[in-house]
């Protein structure tokens, strides 16, 4: 029982940390004017490797999350993905059509971007582009989601039935999308 406590309160900082570099990290350079050129190749690289960085730090916290999954603890596990993953933090999110991927219209695509992400994540194919929101240039990529990642998905998506998939032999249910600034070069 101590044990399980202890690994809880370590994925619970894992989490947070990804929570808080995402959420919180700043450009160090200030960002582009609105006429200023598409990043550089080299700036765009240093993007590519700092999402895949993050997209493998998600998708083990994904995971922790879902070895720790039983059926006594899935609201708190629920809650606790939901602080992760929420419309305040459009760095890294969850989006779908399946409810209920986070619950109310916290997991509905809010732009162009999402909205190519999710119909392409349906089919199983991943997404990437170079964009300008506002003033900033971002790398955002999507990766499809699937019911079949872990057995424990069950457990919080009742309605993830073999009747909702049966024109889905993948299961894809919705995409993880992450946004990355790319820093301007001086």
């Amino acid at each position: 029982m101590r044990l399980m406590k202890m690994k809880r309160v370590i994925a619970l900082v894992v989490l947070l940390t990804v929570a808080g570099v995402a959420g919180f990290a700043r450009p160090s350079v200030a960002p582009a004017s609105p006429d200023s050129d598409p990043p550089s190749s080299n700036a765009e690289a240093f993007a590519q490797t700092t999402s895949e960085l993050l997209h493998n730090e998600l998708v083990a916290a994904l995971f922790q999350e879902f070895n720790e999954t039983t059926p006594e603890n899935v609201e708190h596990g629920k809650q606790a993905i939901s602080l992760i993953f929420n419309n305040s933090n459009r760095d890294m999110r969850l989006i779908g059509v399946f409810a209920p991927l986070l619950g109310g219209a916290n997991d509905l695509p809010s732009d162009s971007f999402e909205n190519r992400s999710l119909i392409k994540a349906l089919q199983g194919q991943e997404n990437r582009s170079v964009e300008r929101v506002g003033n900033q240039w971002y790398l955002r990529r999507s990766f499809p989601l699937s019911n079949t990642f872990h057995a424990s998905c069950v457990l919080c998506h009742t309605n993830f039935t073999s009747q909702l998939f049966t024109n889905n032999p993948g299961q894809w249910v919705g995409a993880l999308t992450i946004r990355v600034p790319i820093q301007q070069e001086d």
